[in-house]
């Protein structure tokens, strides 16, 4: 009886902490995909194994409980939910540490500042070097243009930036009322706007749009981040948007291996512009394929330099 009682608190206890486990992995899934490698797939079977190992352990605690006589099956069901989830939790904690994204930490980590005229922009060029940059120490710092009222809600794209930002772990997001594909009218506002950024911020790298982009926002805040940075010991990079040109030849590379599902998820953020082609994953993953191909890399995003300054 004391071994049965033993048995029966075992389940019940082992029940409860697997459906503990789904619940914690289900509530912290962005952090999960944030920090580990082939996230989507060890998201999924974490959950699913759970599931499996929490039925199975509280079936056997019911079973047990109400006092049926031993078959076959339930001495099978038994061991599987004893010893199994010994050796699958054992297993998946091994998978987990080898998944584990680690960067080493720069000696000298710089401030980098990341603007877009749209709430999207960012993630779309740029989020992978972010994302990386950040794990290595880098103070990051973002700025919007306009709430890309024209292309969907202004307040959800917005408020989607931001989580993007969150997400990827920037230290600061602004994000500004300028009028969305009319930037030419506010041109002195982004400018200034720029300025002030820079001033707040006193970036080492600047990432901004390309000069070779078809878009008329992302050509002036191209030059407004010249003219907002002319003053400035800083290196500035230009990222490449889906409306570049074919003129738009990258020199600069980061690779960016560890951090496509990252980039992907951030991206993912932008809901409300879920249905652009431009936001597809296959797409993402191609393009930094290509890039990647350009370096000698796996995946890379690429960048042309307009001015590149050691912080040596």
């Amino acid at each position: 009886m004391g071994q049965s009682l033993v048995s029966i608190i075992g389940h019940g206890i082992s029940a409860i902490c697997f459906i503990g486990v789904m619940i914690y992995t289900y509530l912290r899934r962005k952090e999960f995909h944030r920090t580990t490698l082939r996230s989507n797939a060890l998201l999924y079977a974490i959950l699913g194994i759970s599931l499996i190992l929490a039925i199975a352990n509280l079936a056997r605690f019911i079973y047990e409980i109400s006092g049926h006589p031993e078959s076959i099956f339930s001495e099978d069901v038994d061991l599987f939910a004893q010893f199994f989830s010994i050796l699958i939790q054992s297993v998946l904690i091994l998978v987990l540490f080898s998944n584990k994204i680690v960067v080493e930490r720069h000696v000298n980590p710089a401030r980098v500042l990341a603007i877009g005229a749209h709430p999207d922009d960012i993630e779309i060029a740029v989020g992978g070097t972010l994302a990386k940059m950040r794990d290595a120490g880098y103070q990051i710092a973002a700025l919007v243009l306009t709430q890309g009222e024209k292309g969907g809600d202004a307040d959800n794209r917005q408020n989607e930036a931001r989580s993007g930002a969150e997400f990827l772990g920037l230290d600061n997001i602004e994000v500004l009322d300028c009028t969305d594909t009319r930037l030419m009218t506010d041109a002195v506002d982004v400018t200034n706007a720029i300025e002030a950024m820079i001033e707040k911020c006193d970036p080492n790298i600047i990432f901004t749009h390309s000069n070779h982009d078809i878009h008329q926002d992302h050509q002036l805040v191209f030059e407004s981040t010249l003219r907002a940075a002319r003053n400035t010991r800083t290196t500035i990079l230009c990222y490449e948007s889906p409306s570049v040109t074919q003129d738009f030849r990258p020199t600069y590379f980061v690779d960016v291996g560890k951090y496509v599902d990252i980039k992907i998820q951030a991206i993912r953020e932008h809901r409300d512009q879920r249905k652009k082609t431009y936001m597809k994953p296959e797409l993402i993953r191609s393009k930094l394929s290509f890039r990647g191909g350009q370096a000698k890399v796996d995946y890379a995003e690429g960048f042309e330099v307009v001015r590149m300054i050691s912080i040596l």
